[in-house]
């Protein structure tokens, strides 16, 4: 059965990406403390009676080191050969991709109201994951705003070269002791949500030579901002690829 959100096989696609790219990241970093922990061990024993009155001690650790190695192999190979290809690229309407973003978005909250105020700009790219970067980041600002409130989105060409997308609330803002911990995965305060929204959004940025940067907001809130090229623009040398 289809579904009925039309970001729907978009944002399963993006969250499995996620799943994927944590796994891999937390399973490299595991490889890598057992391999400097067989190093350590073998730098100690090396010259210990022990190695000399039983060869296997050595013959083990560099077992363990060889098989540490070849897992990890293993994990790019099977994990990193399930990564997402990049979407469908178009030159798209960044106005379009704002507007599906909201009618797709998922506000619970009593009075949240979103204040749309975009000019528009083409930018090369898979439409549908702009539109579900954005609904992110547009459903993380209602989110905040407990009791209700104003989402303001606001898109524009900048420096004549990209368009700048501006999702801000006007709720509590971020403690600066959480700045850094609302980018890490599965990180939320709130129940029942996986906490991958920003990640997603800034995955989605990134994978188009763009950025996500998390601001406060003015007077107060927070600000979400996404900037991409325009199409047709060139990618400067030292721009960020896709993630791994």
């Amino acid at each position: 059965m289809m579904s009925r959100d039309p970001l729907g096989a978009a944002e399963q696609a993006a969250t499995a990406e996620e799943i994927v790219a944590t796994l891999r990241h937390d399973l490299r970093n595991c490889f890598g403390t057992i391999r400097n922990a067989a190093y350590f061990i073998r730098r100690k024993v090396a010259r210990e009676q022990v190695c000399r009155d039983d060869p296997r001690v050595e013959q083990f650790i560099h077992v363990i080191d060889e098989e540490v190695i070849a897992a990890s192999a293993l994990v790019d190979d099977v994990i990193g050969s399930r990564a997402r290809p990049r979407g469908r690229t178009v030159s798209a309407s960044a106005l379009e991709c704002l507007r599906t973003a909201v009618a797709c978005a998922r506000i619970a909250g009593p009075g949240i109201r979103v204040d749309v105020d975009a000019a528009d700009g083409a930018v090369e790219l898979d439409p549908a994951e702009l539109s579900l970067a954005v609904r992110c980041l547009v459903e993380n600002a209602a989110e905040s705003m407990e009791g209700g409130g104003v989402v303001a989105l606001r898109g524009r060409v900048v420096g004549g070269a990209r368009y700048r997308i501006e999702v801000e609330d006007t709720g509590a803002g971020v403690p600066e002791a959480e700045r850094e911990a609302i980018t890490r995965p599965f990180y939320t305060t709130k129940p029942g949500h996986l906490g991958l929204g920003l990640n997603i959004a800034g995955r989605v940025a990134h994978r188009y030579f763009g950025a996500l940067t998390i601001e406060s907001g003015a007077p107060r809130g927070t600000r979400a901002c996404i900037e991409l090229p325009l199409a047709g623009e060139a990618v400067g040398a030292g721009a960020a690829g896709p993630p791994p």
